[in-house]
């Protein structure tokens, strides 16, 4: 079952602006969309282009984890797949899934009446910004070209080259997980299409509502980040999103 994704971007005075994937020339799952260079995530880059604002990509399941597991904000591990949902993951299929394991490093940051009412808001009947909303350059800011800019996590004081990692985590077949959704996911591992990369799974979700800015500038004494988003196999299906 495939599991699909809202970003909100909520700026200084608590103003939440919704961007919905399929309004920005896009696909929902995270497989299909968070890579380098596609319009829907530049989208949401461009409202944090110098503009410090809390992050999150909303998973469709997410609201479900919560109420499997309770109000884990203070959870200091993960639960496995199998242990949250045996009805869709039966054990005797666990074989041909695992290993898998579904974050709650984001439920650490919100107790669940506030996300519940956020996750209403990313799939409630709520206006999301469209692809008409931002210009060519908007769309087209962070690419596999892109050089000099970061990706800075004001909560944890900590920063991501965009050059840096590109050049470390792009494929030979040209692709490149974009950090940005993957950073920022809620309910990652609940479904299908989710990154199940093979290295830093236990950091997927971690910067999920932190005030996260995309700049030309590192913040003194905030230290680097090198995360590296692969694919566990080398084949996939054709990347449909723009």
């Amino acid at each position: 079952m495939g599991q699909y994704y809202t970003a909100l971007v909520i700026d200084r005075d608590n103003k939440i602006k919704k961007l919905e994937s399929h309004s920005l020339d896009s696909f929902g799952k995270l497989w299909e969309h968070a890579w380098i260079g596609v319009e829907f995530v530049n989208a949401v880059y461009s409202l944090i282009h110098n503009n410090p604002c809390k992050v999150a990509w909303i998973g469709d399941y997410s609201k479900s984890l919560y109420e499997a597991e309770g109000d884990l904000s203070k959870a200091a591990s993960e639960p496995q797949m199998s242990d949250i949902f045996p009805a869709l993951f039966p054990k005797d299929k666990m074989a041909e899934r695992a290993p898998r394991k579904v974050s709650v490093s984001w439920m650490k940051a919100l107790p669940y009446k506030e996300f519940a009412k956020l996750f209403d808001f990313a799939w409630g009947e709520t206006w999301s910004m469209t692809t008409s909303d931002f210009t060519k350059e908007q769309l087209n800011l962070v690419n596999c070209d892109t050089k000099g800019t970061y990706l800075v996590n004001h909560d944890l004081k900590c920063y991501l080259d965009m050059a840096a990692y590109i050049r470390r985590s792009t494929k030979k077949n040209g692709r490149c997980f974009n950090p940005l959704p993957i950073l920022t996911a809620c309910g990652n591992g609940l479904g299908n299409g989710d990154y199940e990369g093979r290295s830093c799974i236990d950091d997927v979700g971690t910067w999920a509502f932190h005030r996260i800015e995309y700049t030309d500038r590192i913040p003194e004494d905030y230290s680097e980040k090198k995360y590296r988003f692969i694919e566990k196999r080398d084949t996939c299906s054709t990347i449909f999103a723009r």
